[in-house]
């Protein structure tokens, strides 16, 4: 793509000045259109090295109302984004429905990066383009505008550049010296043509800003910029904004099946402590060696109300050193978090390198209550198997061990400790509407519950059933389960 690009367009300084205020207050309109209709929008700012980035991005921004957009600057990550996944961080700095994202550099120059270090492995940039496609049609999906732009400058401009700035005292790269690998402009231009290629979707695509000239580089950018956006702001007024990408997964054959579950079984009193003791002991030492490993682990709990999995989480923490792990609750969303794509508050939690959380309720909510109450949309809920099993195989690639437990009771177990709870005083805190309105929809949710386990059975983050009628039983397995699974992968 950059091969054929002519850089020698320019603009005289007499048409830029014609031209410049009229896009500085439609853009400024824009803006505040997008806000009052909920629509966030993500700019990207790529390009090569001295390509005057940071000028363009500068004159740019001038037409926009500053507490209306975010600025991030993406440098070599810090000590607590090293220890994550490489989206973590940007997941984190999505902007909300309504604002502007703007990107100086971002996912694109890490890949390169990340290409650099491992000395052109092939395999490693081609996961981390699928990646980069995956994290922006996610967004997309969800009414995300991506606008992406590439500062392209000739190899002699780029040189050129660079003497003036060493002449005039100038630092070559003001925020990170780790992004100084674009000086090796003929190393890495075959590599970059051939993620932008890669990742030039309809959903984002690039546009290439001949950056030799800055007036016409910063018209052009903002004439895009303007055109994308009035382009969705009708979609969405004309009602036809809806995502044509939704993908169901398949059913997985080997899925574990609730139909198939024996809720018959038990455990002795004196089997259920002896080995309650060795599994909870044999816990306390592997978070150790997870720790030493820097290899997270996470634990997802979902089930039936009043199914155990407080009490089980309980056990599972009972001899870890609480340094090390986290128990998240995840209820309803708050209005923040529902002013972002719905994965992105999990996004926040997930553990560093070496450390466990553990998810009393989780992501799983899209399409489990949020299917059942309506609280999303057929096409939404849908979408997020796909999206979840996405998310899971990120973790995964990065070594994150995963878990996932759905407790299952029958309704007649259910409706035994819903009463306990109700006529025990320590226990009434546990029981409340929803829980009895929930059962009303008993067979809705093990609709939604059998085809989540279907959908979302996967080699990398399978699910174990667990008969929990008998929890004692439901205990010792899922110990038995979490040991067993640390010990595979250490």
């Amino acid at each position: 793509m950059l091969e054929n690009i002519d850089l020698s367009v320019s603009m005289s300084k007499e048409e830029y000045k014609t031209r410049i205020d009229d896009l500085y207050i439609r853009i400024g309109e824009l803006q505040r259109e997008a806000w009052k209709m909920a629509i966030p929008i993500i700019i990207v700012f790529e390009g090569w090295h001295a390509s005057g980035m940071a000028e363009i991005i500068n004159r740019c921004i001038i037409g926009l109302n500053p507490m209306g957009f975010r600025y991030h600057v993406t440098t070599k990550p810090t000590y607590e984004e090293e220890k994550k996944p490489l989206f973590w961080r940007f997941w984190r700095d999505i902007p909300a429905y309504g604002s502007i994202g703007i990107f100086d550099r971002s996912w694109y120059s890490r890949t390169v990066i990340e290409y650099l270090d491992r000395k052109g492995d092939k395999d490693k940039i081609e996961r981390c383009v699928k990646k980069i496609n995956v994290f922006e049609r996610q967004l997309s999906d969800d009414g995300y505008l991506l606008i992406k732009f590439f500062m392209h400058i000739s190899k002699e401009e780029q040189q050129k550049r660079l003497f003036e700035y060493k002449k005039k005292g100038i630092p070559l790269c003001v925020v990170d010296e780790g992004l100084d690998y674009f000086n090796e402009y003929d190393n890495y231009k075959s590599v970059v043509d051939k993620i932008i290629e890669c990742t030039h979707t309809e959903y984002a695509p690039w546009t290439i800003i001949e950056a030799e000239e800055f007036n016409h580089a910063t018209v052009k950018v903002l004439s895009t910029a303007i055109n994308m956006i009035e382009s969705r702001t009708i979609r969405r007024n004309n009602l036809h904004f809806s995502s044509q990408r939704t993908k169901l997964t398949s059913y997985s054959a080997c899925a574990p099946k609730i139909s198939e579950v024996d809720l018959s079984q038990k455990i002795e009193q004196d089997e259920y402590e002896e080995k309650k003791d060795y599994y909870q002991e044999r816990l306390g030492e592997l978070q150790y060696k997870l720790f030493r490993k820097k290899i997270p682990l996470i634990v997802v709990f979902e089930g039936w109300d009043a199914s155990g999995k407080g009490g089980n989480i309980r056990r599972i923490v009972k001899k870890m050193d609480p340094r090390l792990y986290t128990v998240e609750a995840v209820g309803v969303p708050n209005d923040l978090e529902k002013s972002y794509h719905y994965l992105w508050r999990f996004y926040k939690k997930i553990p560093e390198a070496g450390h466990i959380a553990i998810f009393d309720r989780s992501w799983y909510g899209r399409v489990l209550v949020e299917r059942v109450e309506a609280f999303s949309t057929e096409e939404q809920w849908k979408r997020a198997y796909n999206e979840i099993n996405e998310f899971e195989e990120i973790l995964a690639d990065f070594g994150t061990i995963i878990v996932k437990f759905w407790l299952h009771i029958d309704k007649k177990e259910q409706l035994r400790r819903f009463e306990n709870r109700e006529n025990t005083p320590y226990k009434k805190w546990k029981i409340t509407p929803d829980d009895w309105r929930n059962r009303e929809k008993w067979d809705a949710y093990l609709e939604a519950a059998d085809e989540m386990l279907s959908r979302t059975h996967t080699n990398y983050a399978p699910w174990t059933i667990i008969e929990a009628n008998d929890k004692k039983y439901a205990r010792i397995k899922i110990l038995r389960n979490l040991v067993e699974n640390i010990e595979k992968h250490l």
